[in-house]
């Protein structure tokens, strides 16, 4: 029998420390606190499908394989709590493919690429329809999303996606002049860009935890503070966790940025941290400059920006490309902000009067970036029973459901347009292991804060500069 033993930068309990919850954990939790209904896993188990991953992935799946096949037994663990990870760190844009279409495309074809956009744009209407049914309060409001321009050497960075778009005869995203960006936010450092009406923004911590809520009134038997520590291959796959042992007949990896570290799927994604941060309620700032509460933005950089108001009145911005994991070791990148003053001086370009706004929280989380930029699926070499999604490249939360879908007819043997789809081809490239990984990572990174700050001030960017900043994780897939 051959066994996969997970390496010592695992997830394991306390990994965010509970101090280190996210501003919408910590939401979540003040109006559900813990109730005790997912204890540690002590001793032997046994089920039909072995989920592992508490997040969007993980709940997404065991719900559609009850859905799927009502009656199978499913168990759930996760090393920290459901939503611990990214599903509870993320910045809670909810929004269809449609801005990956043109990476949708190179995976696939025009029309594989718009059924999939199409099924994104209705897994936001499904998850909106979802907390209206089960009665969960996840903040949620439709908004429309802006791809916006926030330096002019930014402008047209859509403009691939919007021919592919074309081709495929599907609308769903309107360009917008300099000025009517610049009027939805009250920014005059908008230069143009285009908008998706078919999105909305919600507490993501509150979407997932109500996910969990309705996995185990549905009978799915959830066990948090349980880590996988090794997997065993056999006639049935053994899940090992430091105090039990669960035979299942198949298993999934729901852990996004940590399945870097099984076999070579980290070969095909790099890890970088996001910071982000929340200001206390500031409602007449916001109305102030004229800002639709409905908007939800990011720019056009690749270490872009990002950001958002809250109900209750807040800004949340933040900022991806942050820094790069070492050894793809996701649990590093977890807790205070690592470049908080960075995304303050961000934050002070596009909104210099909201600039004095107390930040009442900042967190860093991590992100996977695949070299197709787009989530991809497949089964373990080494364990053959065990199946794996990752890949978000940031845009998780609609995907997710997606992928819940995909991961659910691998797992049950079903064959469909899920099994079958663009996602369920892993990417064939790779990108070179560490430390040429993470050497080469912060050089890009360094490399693309200084075209920013070239492009922010309107400046020609040097061409060794550009040359460097335009090395891609795309650029090792193929």
């Amino acid at each position: 029998m051959t066994d996969l033993v997970l390496r010592p930068g695992w997830p394991r309990p306390g990994v965010p420390a509970p101090q280190q919850r996210t501003f919408w954990m910590r939401q979540a939790f003040a109006d559900e606190p813990e109730d005790g209904r997912a204890p540690r896993l002590e001793g032997a188990a046994s089920c039909d499908v072995c989920v592992v991953g508490g997040g969007y992935t993980g709940l997404w799946t065991a719900l559609e394989i009850l859905r799927r096949a009502p009656g199978t037994d499913v168990m759930l663990i996760d090393a920290d709590v459901c939503g611990g990870g990214a599903s509870g760190a993320n910045a809670g844009y909810l929004m269809p493919l449609w801005g990956r279409f043109a990476a949708l495309v190179a995976i696939s074809d025009h029309a594989e690429a718009r059924r999939i956009g199409e099924e994104s744009a209705l897994a936001v209407q499904e998850i909106g329809s979802f907390l209206h049914d089960n009665g969960i309060d996840a903040d949620y409001r439709p908004a429309s999303w802006l791809w916006a321009a926030s330096s002019r050497a930014q402008d047209g960075a859509w403009h691939q996606t919007m021919r592919d778009l074309d081709r495929a005869e599907v609308a769903p995203m309107r360009p917008l002049s300099a000025e009517e960006t610049r009027r939805l936010t009250g920014t005059r450092h908008h230069f143009g860009g285009v908008l998706d009406p078919g999105c909305a923004t919600l507490n993501p911590a509150k979407l997932v935890r109500g996910m969990r809520r309705v996995a185990l009134d549905l009978g799915v038997r959830v066990h948090e503070r349980t880590p996988l520590t090794a997997l065993r291959a056999g006639r049935r796959t053994q899940v090992r966790t430091p105090r039990g042992l669960i035979s299942a007949d198949r298993v999934v990896l729901a852990v996004n940025a940590w399945a870097g570290q099984v076999e070579d799927i980290g070969r095909r994604m790099v890890t970088v941290a996001t910071d982000t941060l929340v200001t206390r309620p500031a409602p007449d700032a916001l109305e102030a400059i004229g800002w639709d509460g409905d908007i939800a933005v990011t720019d056009s950089r690749r270490r872009l920006n990002f950001y958002r108001t809250t109900p209750d009145g807040r800004l949340l911005f933040g900022k991806g490309g942050i820094a790069a994991a070492y050894g793809r070791n996701a649990s590093g990148m977890w807790g205070a902000p690592l470049r908080l003053g960075e995304v303050k001086r961000q934050m002070a370009r596009l909104f210099p009067s909201l600039a004095g706004l107390p930040v009442e929280h900042a967190w860093t989380a991590p992100v996977e970036y695949s070299v197709t930029s787009l989530p991809f699926a497949g089964r373990l070499r080494s364990v053959p029973g065990v199946y794996y999604g990752a890949g978000y490249s940031g845009d998780g939360i609609a995907a997710s459901r997606l992928m819940g879908k995909v991961l659910a007819a691998l797992a049950l043997g079903d064959r469909d347009e899920w099994s079958d789809s663009a996602f369920t081809r892993p990417p064939s490239g790779w990108i070179p292991p560490d430390p040429f990984r993470y050497l080469g990572a912060n050089v890009v990174l360094s490399a693309l804060r200084a075209r920013e700050a070239y492009e922010d001030r309107g400046r020609r960017v040097p061409v060794p500069v550009r040359l460097l900043a335009s090395i891609d994780p795309s650029a090792f897939g193929h």
